[in-house]
């Protein structure tokens, strides 16, 4: 048996203890950044202008079906190129906020070139959610990584119009 895999975002008020958003939206196919804090609206009707950010996206990958181990985990930005005036932050975290679009200082990583994924950042793993206390490096039953936080931030000089495309990896090892 394999590992079936999906993304998942949480949004909205940080509630609970640990926090975590007060929606949390399975099956995500996309992260489009944008001036809203939801899944469901469309990029192209919530724009981020130049010279703000969007808010704080909070992804994470869920696990579910039988399998042995799941190990290794590790994130980054590996394929395309942002446009001048385009920063991408993010951080590999088990501590979720509210999300707004002011600076998100706690995102320490700069991911706006692509790199090989081997150099990504470790992420971790658990059983009870992304925001599980004492994240561990493999998962043998049902679970989650930890969260994957990212803010597209822009200056004044961005251009307007769409991002280019770019991949963001998640990889682990299974077996």
């Amino acid at each position: 048996m394999a590992a079936t895999f999906e993304f998942n975002e949480d949004n909205g008020a940080a509630t609970g203890s640990p926090a975590k958003g007060t929606t949390r939206n399975t099956a995500v196919t996309q992260v489009n950044w944008k001036n809203v804090d939801d899944v469901a609206t469309a990029y192209g009707s919530s724009p981020i202008t130049a010279g703000n950010n969007s808010f704080t996206k909070y992804q994470f990958g869920k696990f579910t079906g039988t399998f042995n181990q799941i190990s290794a985990g590790l994130w980054a930005h590996t394929a395309g190129t942002y446009g001048s005036g385009l920063t991408l932050k993010g951080v590999v975290t088990s501590t979720y906020a509210t999300p707004s679009t002011t600076t998100n200082a706690a995102l320490t990583q700069t991911m706006t070139t692509a790199i090989a994924i081997g150099s990504g950042q470790t992420v971790l793993f658990s059983t009870v959610g992304p925001e599980g206390a004492s994240p561990t490096t493999t998962l043998a039953a049902a679970g989650f990584t930890q969260y994957l936080a990212t803010q597209l931030q822009t200056t004044t000089g961005a251009s307007q119009g769409d991002t280019a495309t770019v991949t963001l990896t998640l990889q682990y090892n299974e077996n």
